[in-house]
C-alpha cells in the first residue's frame, strides 16, 4: 500500500470541509486534482469514503472511522517532527524518566529542578515503575533514564550511583522501642512488619530478609503495601514495624518515629541507568545534570 502522508491531509481536508472546492482551496490545489486523489485513496483502501452527489457531500461509516484514525496519524506525524527538530537543534524534546519510592523520596526532586532550570523546553515523561519493571523497558527502550535499586548488570546499560543510604527502622509512635536513639536490628526479631508487595519491592525486600537472617530471625510479615504511604500508614496505625532507608526522615510523618539501626553496615544503593546506544540528543545533557548534583554538598541540594 502506497498511502502517503499527503494523501491523508487530503482526505481530512475533505472530511472536515465536506466540501471539494472549499477543501482543495485550502490545500491550494485544483478541484480536479483533489477529486482524482480521494478516488485514488478509495481504491487503495477498497472502501468508499464519501457519498457525494451534486449538492452535498458526506462520510461513509468507513470514512468516519478511517477519519478518526487519519487524525491520531497525522498528530503523532507533526509531533514527532516537531520533536526531533528541537532535539537536533538541543533546545527542546521529550525525556522519559522513571522512579521508584527511594528515588522520589530522595535526589530525584533536586536533579529535576536543577535540569527544568537549564533546559526549560524538554518535556519530562515521569513514569513510577518498580524496579525489576525499570530493568524491562530500558532494555526495550521504552524509556530513557531510570532511577532504580542497583546493581543493573547489563552489557547493554551504563549506571551511576545517586545515592547510597543506611537503614532506619519505621515504628509507631507508642512502641516500646521508641525512646531509642537508635535500635539493633535484632531487637525487633518478634515484630510484626509491613512491607512493600513482592512484586514491586522484591530486590528491597530480598536485601532486608537478609539483613534479618544475618541478625538471627527472619522477618514476621504480616502486612504489605504497594507504596511508602501505604507502609508508614500501616505502621503508624499500629500494624507493624518496618525496615527503610534513611530518605524517610526527609520529611514529616504524623505517628512514627524513625531510628537509625546499628549493627547493619550494608547500604541501599539507588542508581541512575540507561541504554548505551541510546541516541536521544537531550540524555547526555540529563546525565551531567545528575552527575552535578550527586556531586554537590548536601548543603547544597
Amino acid at each position: 500500500m502506497n498511502i502517503e502522508t499527503r494523501h491523508l491531509r487530503a482526505f481530512v481536508a475533505v472530511a472536515v470541509a465536506l466540501h471539494f472546492r472549499r477543501a482543495a482551496e485550502r490545500l491550494h490545489l485544483s478541484q480536479p486534482a483533489l477529486s482524482r486523489t480521494i478516488r485514488w485513496l478509495e481504491g487503495e483502501l477498497g472502501a468508499q469514503l464519501f457519498t457525494r452527489d451534486t449538492r452535498k457531500v458526506e462520510l461513509t461509516e468507513a470514512g468516519r472511522t478511517f477519519l478518526a484514525e487519519c487524525r491520531v496519524a497525522l498528530a503523532q506525524i507533526d509531533l514527532a517532527v516537531e520533536s526531533a527538530r528541537h532535539a537536533a537543534a538541543g533546545d527542546r524534546g521529550r525525556l522519559v524518566v522513571a522512579y521508584m519510592d527511594f528515588a522520589i523520596n530522595g535526589t530525584l526532586p533536586d536533579i529535576l529542578a536543577h535540569f527544568r532550570a537549564r533546559f526549560p523546553t524538554v518535556r519530562v515523561d515521569l513514569q513510577y515503575h518498580w524496579t525489576e519493571q525499570q530493568k524491562a523497558k530500558l532494555l526495550e527502550r521504552e524509556i530513557d533514564v531510570g532511577f532504580l535499586i542497583g546493581p543493573f548488570a547489563s552489557p547493554q546499560v551504563d549506571t551511576l550511583k545517586v545515592a547510597s543510604e543506611r537503614f532506619v527502622a519505621v515504628l509507631p509512635e507508642r512502641h516500646r522501642l521508641a525512646r531509642r536513639r537508635t535500635i539493633a536490628i535484632a531487637d525487633l526479631a518478634d515484630e510484626p512488619f509491613v512491607f512493600g508487595a513482592t512484586a514491586m519491592w522484591g530486590p528491597f525486600r530480598a536485601t532486608v530478609n537478609n539483613l534479618c537472617l544475618e541478625a538471627g530471625f527472619a522477618p514476621n510479615v504480616t502486612q504489605e503495601a504497594h507504596n511508602r504511604d501505604g507502609i508508614f500508614g500501616l505502621v503508624a496505625a499500629g500494624m507493624g514495624v518496618t525496615i527503610y532507608v534513611e530518605c524517610a526522615t526527609r520529611s514529616y510523618h504524623q505517628g512514627l518515629v524513625i531510628r537509625p539501626l546499628t549493627g547493619v553496615s550494608a547500604r541501599m544503593e539507588t542508581v541512575a541507568a540507561w541504554r548505551k546506544d541510546n541516541r536521544l540528543p537531550i540524555v547526555p545533557d540529563f546525565l551531567t545534570v545528575v552527575r552535578d548534583r550527586v556531586a554537590a554538598p548536601p548543603t547544597q541540594r
